[in-house]
């Protein structure tokens, strides 16, 4: 039983304590276990790893349900089994790492003990976040431990300087995970544009990321925009991919088709990984005149908007915007200063 395995291993009366809380969303899961892995494996530091197993259908089941736990109901929930592992992507080329699905982990250190519970995403049982429940012998050290793992996911974070979109999961859920993809190079001569257009193309996404300690030493800011537009053939995707492929050392994040309802979570991405660039490519799907909208862009246009004003001046991020149809976009967005 989990209630007095858990008393047991903190030492004290465990269901008195408070219970510290860390989500993420859905595509974090394999950064968590980067987190969970490199402050696990800190000097000092021992760990016993507990499955859990009647947990299906359970997608209440905290920390403070396991240690409130009467015996008779460890029969029928959650009680100690195999600890249940998936495989996750962390590159282009196939990399992968091997993440817990859902497990009690039992802690020790030279500050006291504690007992976290790991639960990733799980789409078949309603489950959309991955979540880290802390309990800990000395007070206030469980918020202490859920706060150093969300700063080392983002330390260990594998999607940082990759090239990353969303995609979505055998049960239909779109923008649940991020897919890898190689980051292809083109040389300038394979690129159709002006020289003019190109250098000035060149000067607003790789200038300023190639200068950013001076510009914003002299208080200069980072965010910036750029609207590619033509007819299909005018070399739009080839530019995307130039930039893409110089930028090396920045973290791309492409929305397209059904995928542009992730902008929410692209910016997130952006914000966390700077430098970063966000491709929304055929923005005009989203971004339509006033006069035809259908009922169903708006709220995404509303949303762009927000996040590229949201920003902070300083962040070296860069919203790419490509489409056929430069006639229908939105006032909003095509022409503000600042945009």
């Amino acid at each position: 039983q989990f209630g007095t395995m858990l008393t047991q291993h903190l030492g004290l009366p465990a269901d008195r304590l408070p219970v510290a809380e860390q989500q993420w969303p859905a595509y974090e899961h394999v950064n968590v276990q980067a987190a969970l892995d490199a402050w696990l494996g800190e000097p000092g530091r021992e760990h016993r790893l507990v499955g859990v197993a009647g947990y299906r259908h359970r997608g209440s089941m905290g920390l403070a349900d396991l240690l409130g736990q009467l015996p008779e109901e460890a029969k029928y929930g959650p009680r100690p089994g195999n600890v249940l592992r998936t495989s996750l992507p962390t590159g282009p080329e196939g990399q992968t790492k091997e993440c817990l699905r859902v497990a009690v982990l039992l802690v020790g250190d030279a500050d006291g003990r504690s007992a976290l519970l790991f639960r990733g995403p799980d789409p078949e049982d309603g489950r959309e976040q991955t979540t880290v429940e802390v309990i800990a012998s000395r007070e206030g050290a469980g918020a202490q431990i859920a706060a150093r793992l969300a700063d080392l996911a983002v330390e260990h974070n594998v999607y940082r300087g990759q090239v990353v979109s969303f995609g979505r999961t055998m049960f239909g859920r779109q923008g649940s995970f991020l897919r890898f993809h190689r980051r292809e190079t083109l040389s300038q001569d394979e690129l159709i544009l002006p020289v003019a257009t190109f250098d000035d193309v060149r000067r607003q996404v790789v200038g300023v990321a190639r200068h950013r300690e001076a510009l914003r030493s002299a208080g200069q800011h980072l965010k910036r925009g750029l609207l590619l537009y033509g007819p299909p053939g005018v070399g739009k995707t080839h530019t995307v991919r130039y930039l893409v492929g110089e930028l090396a050392d920045t973290t791309i994040v492409q929305l397209s088709g059904d995928t542009l309802h992730a902008i929410k979570e692209a910016c997130s991405i952006a914000r966390t990984l700077q430098p970063a660039m966000i491709v929304v490519e055929d923005v005009d799907l989203i971004a339509e005149e006033r006069d035809h909208y259908s009922g169903s862009a708006m709220p995404l246009l509303f949303t762009l908007l927000n996040e590229m004003d949201g920003l902070d001046e300083d962040a070296d991020v860069v919203f790419l915007l490509t489409t056929n149809r430069a006639d229908l976009l939105e006032d909003a967005l095509a022409s503000r200063p600042g945009r």
